[in-house]
């Protein structure tokens, strides 16, 4: 299906940014790009051409995503989505253009087909600042999701570098609870690393929002903007997305979920596609995942201020289905409790008797064959634990389902199998006899 992308320059958009609209006739869908670009604009120094090039990419492809269901397509999954995009340099764009199809086929699951033209509008008009912000400064910048990991990631690096400044750059868009979360965090760590910390919220997403609700390329908004940032600081200036190892892996947990169906965004082979692309096009801050070989339970057992952690882990959301909660039986909970990350989340908060914090349903005592407590994500991973996989097996998973480097395909599988015992060790404490039995753990 084909997607147009219409730039309308006017002398009075509110936002500085040029009204953007995306539509595809094929479904009768249009939305239009609600890029807070102002904010932008009042911190950040516009760096080189090419980095806001990205940025409105990966903005345009966030939009896309969200405005094109996945139901309407012969699977339910896979859509083949074509756009051209005007750029400042078409010339540079077309040497990565293979590179961005591939990264974000293996990103989301589809086929894209990007094509790059020149710019034929003024896609934004500087203005005199609105009123005075100070502008990005920092060692370092890092995405800041609202997620326990990231939270994690900002306080390990101010802890361990103590006389060094962090720029925290959070995503959020008009339909979601992201901004507030992440602000309620920031204000903790500001009460302990006082001028240390800076935060920048960019509201970037389609308006209206869209029917389709796997976000699959949220990653990549959030590392245009955190680069963006990066840029406008100096070239030198690295960019952190923490992680953990057994999230970013995402090791199929059944067959059906091998692909796309399980979520990539910090996936090893998609982090190093983009770091080539970046390469490619001159920009020259480096990309980093400070949580790759650590499990979940490890980051937060291993987090360098376990006091600051306590006081701020519970203001973190981890789930994967905030948005669905009606199905809950405690629809005052942060998490459903029985998605993946949530899953995580729990054993690493176990692992150091923080287990404390309330679900919108409790897995270890779910009834895993009622269809009305839609446990899927459980399910799957008490059917993975049965399983028992070997460190070689488990190689060979991670392997199928992306491009793994070898000479650290071992080294990966210990991640995921760590991460298997300490949900394990919660069931084992937690679970109820049905659940230990069918994930394999009593006979």
């Amino acid at each position: 299906m084909k997607i147009d992308i219409l730039i309308s320059p006017s002398e009075a958009t509110r936002l500085e940014f040029a009204e953007v609209i995306l539509r595809c006739a094929d479904h009768d869908v249009e939305c239009v790009l609600d890029l807070d670009f102002s904010v932008l604009h009042d911190r950040c120094n516009i760096p080189d051409p090419i980095i806001l090039d990205f940025l409105f990419f990966a903005s345009v492809v966030y939009g896309i995503d969200k405005l094109i269901s996945r139901e309407r397509t012969d699977d339910r999954w896979t859509r083949t989505m074509e756009f051209c995009l005007q750029v400042s340099n078409p010339e540079k764009w077309f040497t990565v253009t293979e590179d961005l199809e591939i990264c974000l086929s293996f990103l989301t699951g589809d086929t894209w087909k990007i094509q790059f033209t020149e710019l034929q509008y003024e896609l934004y008009r500087p203005r005199s600042r609105r009123k005075f912000q100070p502008s990005a400064k920092g060692n370092t910048v890092s995405l800041f999701s609202g997620g326990l990991d990231s939270l994690i990631g900002a306080i390990d690096y101010l802890e361990f570098n103590s006389t060094s400044s962090l720029f925290l750059v959070g995503h959020y868009d008009r339909y979601s609870k992201a901004a507030s979360d992440q602000k309620h965090l920031y204000d903790i760590l500001k009460d302990h690393y006082q001028s240390r910390l800076d935060l920048l919220q960019v509201k970037v997403g389609p308006k209206p929002s869209g029917t389709e609700k796997t976000y699959r390329s949220r990653s990549l908004l959030f590392i245009a903007l955190g680069m963006y940032a990066a840029c406008s600081i100096n070239e030198q200036t690295p960019f952190l997305i923490p992680e953990n190892g057994a999230i970013a892996l995402n090791v199929p947990l059944t067959p059906s979920r091998r692909g796309s169906c399980s979520t990539r965004t910090a996936h090893p082979f998609f982090l190093n596609k983009l770091r080539e692309i970046f390469e490619k096009l001159g920009i020259k801050n480096k990309l980093c995942n400070p949580l790759e070989l650590k499990t979940k339970g490890e980051c937060v057992e291993e987090c360098l201020n376990r006091d600051v952690l306590h006081i701020a882990a519970p203001k973190s959301v981890s789930c994967a289905k905030g948005g669905h909660k009606s199905w809950w039986p405690n629809t005052s909970a942060k998490g459903c409790g029985v998605c993946v990350p949530c899953i995580y989340r729990r054993a690493s908060l176990y692992k150091i008797n923080w287990d404390e914090e309330p679900y919108g349903r409790k897995i270890c005592r779910i009834d895993l064959d009622s269809k009305k407590a839609y446990p899927n994500d459980f399910r799957a991973l008490v059917s993975f634990l049965r399983s028992n996989f070997s460190r070689q097996e488990i190689a060979y998973l991670l392997q199928a389902n992306g491009n793994v480097e070898i000479t650290r395909l071992q080294e990966y599988a210990d991640i995921v199998a760590r991460s298997m015992d300490e949900v394990r060790a919660l069931l084992q404490a937690k679970g109820t006899d049905e659940i230990r039995q069918r994930a394999g753990l009593i006979s």
